[in-house]
């Protein structure tokens, strides 16, 4: 009997062993001085870009992706097994560790499709390039101020999964054929042209879908100090030698679409970056050079040619507005073009939009 006894304790404090040690996946986290959430994703899901997850999970105490508070505890869904260890997670079954016992009272159906998109993998895939300073570049602030509103308009809505960017710095091949033959979803940012106008039977107009605009800026012309060229009114084209990089035609209000500089009567010549442009305004290639006025003087003060090259800011060529775009080839353009405009809507609403473009202006106007 005494032996019967010892060996149902032994079996009863094997079985309690078991419990206390079985692994769990998911749980809640609490956050310490110095995370991020892409920190805190990339400890516990060994992918940083799976911040996203979390965010999405804890949208009620998240603010804004960079405003998380330390001492605030986090719900971290289970997605492949990961994270495991944490209080409150969901017991791993040990016949199959891969699949947790998932509670319907403790994880939402939120959880359940955020997990369901990271099995399917990638659902939108960004084609950006890093020539258009300071709206997108890998090496600044959250890649640039477009970037980062991209970014966090498809946090902020649950239409589509993940979304990965794609960094292509030849633009002349993003919209034809890379989106044309479907290597990227969605290319940004990118001009509308006048499709009301005479660019409406373009293929710009005919074969993309545009949203809302995320940004407004002044096209101007720079021209080389002492170089006596002005610019008050489309007369002052006619004849005028103006370089405009690939990629960078204006497109604006008021008729000022990409073929706008020739039709005024300007010799137009497109090489493909923007220092080359600059390059001939000194050197008398050209007369003048029509860009954006923030990539302008980006490009100026990094070439050190700021004070011998001036602003005609009198009278803007175009208002131009930057877009996402998708072709129409892509069966989801419409479908994706509208989850885009309505996470921009919540930015908006949110008043996210003005924190970011704050935080940006800030640190662009600092830097020229």
């Amino acid at each position: 009997m005494m032996k019967r006894a010892c060996a149902a304790a032994v079996a009863m404090a094997m079985a309690g062993a078991t419990t206390l040690s079985a692994e769990t996946c998911g749980g809640n986290y609490k956050v310490r001085p110095g995370d991020s959430l892409s920190a805190i994703a990339d400890t516990h899901y060994r992918d940083a870009s799976q911040w996203t997850v979390i965010y999405r999970n804890n949208r009620d105490k998240i603010p804004s992706p960079d405003k998380i508070r330390v001492g605030q505890t986090y719900r971290l869904p289970c997605i492949a097994g990961m994270p495991v260890g944490l209080p409150g997670g969901t017991q791993i079954d040990p016949v199959n560790p891969a699949a947790a016992t998932v509670s319907p009272e403790r994880v939402q159906q939120a959880r359940i499709e955020a997990t369901a998109r990271q099995a399917r993998g990638v659902d939108v895939r960004l084609l950006a390039a890093d020539d258009f300073r300071p709206f997108t570049n890998r090496l600044l602030m959250s890649s640039g101020l477009i970037t980062d509103l991209v970014n966090r308009a498809f946090v902020a809505t649950d239409k589509v999964g993940l979304h990965k960017f794609y960094w292509v710095n030849d633009r002349t091949v993003h919209l034809d054929p890379m989106l044309k033959e479907g290597m990227a979803d969605l290319a940004f940012p990118w001009k509308k042209p006048d499709c009301e106008g005479a660019a409406a039977t373009t293929d710009l107009c005919t074969d993309y879908v545009y949203s809302e605009p995320m940004f407004e800026m002044l096209v101007v012309l720079f021209t080389a100090k002492g170089s006596g060229v002005t610019y008050s009114g489309e007369g002052d084209l006619a004849g005028l030698r103006v370089c405009s990089p690939l990629g960078f035609n204006a497109a604006g209000r008021g008729g000022l679409g990409g073929g706008y500089l020739v039709q005024a009567g300007a010799r137009l010549q497109q090489p493909p970056s923007s220092e080359e442009c600059f390059a001939r305004l000194v050197d008398g290639s050209v007369d003048a050079v029509a860009m954006n006025e923030f990539t302008g003087r980006v490009v100026l003060k990094d070439m050190g040619l700021a004070e011998r090259v001036e602003l005609q800011l009198s009278r803007p060529l175009a208002i131009e507005g930057l877009h996402v775009v998708a072709h129409k080839a892509n069966p989801r353009a419409a479908e994706l073009i509208a989850a885009f405009d309505e996470g921009l809507g919540v930015l908006r609403d949110s008043g996210d939009y003005l924190t970011v473009l704050d935080k940006h202006m800030s640190s662009i106007w600092a830097g020229l």
